[in-house]
């Protein structure tokens, strides 16, 4: 089932005497509880398209239905939104924080106070209940975010560049925390971040912007092999002993060094087991595969 349902969405904003399109006929679904990546370089259109979903913005074409329907106010309180620049006020606390989102979400005084308990011990805020917001760590400040961001239980959580500008190891646990929101409440999720690694580890699809428009879209590990083609497969080995059936078989050789460009796991395989038939001692391996940096970078540069 798709849950989010984005068709032919354009917006245009007026830059000087000129319109900019910042917006140029998306298209694209979202699975019910999948984790879906929205990448892109800056000014691709991906906060816009998030902030049309929010109705911060209106389209000035198409439609997004989610759960079948339009944008309306019974699918906003399905929806959530999480961003990297998210504050709150400095003197109050994490309690007082949650207290005040749940009475904003209309959640009854006794059920709110379940609902902050609850949330407080899933994302380890118990100790901090009480403390000065300005005076949380920045890991802290995030999770009092994901706290907030999941008070009216939504089925539809957007992200926008959540780990942004965190430490690697603050960075870490969030994209733990946001694996665990997805399993535990099968929440739908739709990020957006710059962290390729991130995205590689959280979505099960993805979806490429540039200027505007989506360039490709499907599965991580078939987006990435669909655009940057080869798996290298480099071998260390004992000693060169069949240099012509290596060469013939389209390995390079540089000293005891072998080398072969492949352009699946099935090639991969085939050549493991070639060198294995052929009784090629072997001392070491490393496979290279494409990253979703290579395919980031492939896709960026092929549309400038």
């Amino acid at each position: 089932m798709n849950i989010i349902q984005v068709a032919n969405i354009s917006k245009s904003f007026k830059y000087q005497k000129s319109r900019v399109k910042a917006l140029d006929n998306v298209s694209l679904y979202v699975k019910k509880g999948e984790i879906f990546g929205l990448l892109g370089p800056n000014g691709a259109g991906k906060t816009t398209l998030l902030n049309i979903m929010t109705g911060m913005l209106l389209q000035d074409e198409g439609e997004i239905n989610i759960f079948g329907k339009p944008l309306s106010r019974e699918t906003f309180e399905k929806m959530n939104y999480v961003s990297g620049d998210s504050r709150f006020h400095w003197v109050l606390s994490p309690k007082s924080i949650l207290d005040f989102y749940g009475r904003v979400y209309a959640i009854e005084k006794n059920e709110r106070s379940e609902r902050i308990a609850k949330l407080m011990q899933f994302l380890g805020l118990e100790r901090v209940a009480e403390r000065r917001f300005s005076d949380l760590s920045t890991g802290e400040r995030m999770r009092l975010v994901f706290a907030k961001s999941l008070l009216n239980y939504p089925k539809i959580l957007l992200l926008d560049e959540p780990t942004l500008g965190l430490d690697p190891d603050i960075a870490v646990r969030l994209r733990k925390e946001i694996a665990r929101i997805n399993k535990k409440f099968k929440t739908t999720i739709l990020l957006t971040s710059h962290y390729m690694h991130e995205v590689e580890q959280l979505a099960d699809r993805i979806a490429f912007m540039h200027q505007g428009k989506i360039i490709d879209t499907g599965t991580v590990q078939k987006a990435k092999m669909k655009n940057v083609y080869d798996i290298n497969l480099i071998v260390k080995v004992g000693g060169i002993s069949k240099k012509d059936l290596l060469l013939k078989n389209g390995f390079k050789i540089n000293k005891n060094v072998l080398s072969k460009s492949l352009k699946s796991e099935d090639d991969l395989n085939k050549a493991i087991h070639f060198l294995s038939k052929n009784k090629v001692k072997i001392n070491d391996i490393e496979i290279k595969k494409p990253s979703l940096e290579d395919y980031f970078i492939k896709l960026a540069g092929d549309s400038k």
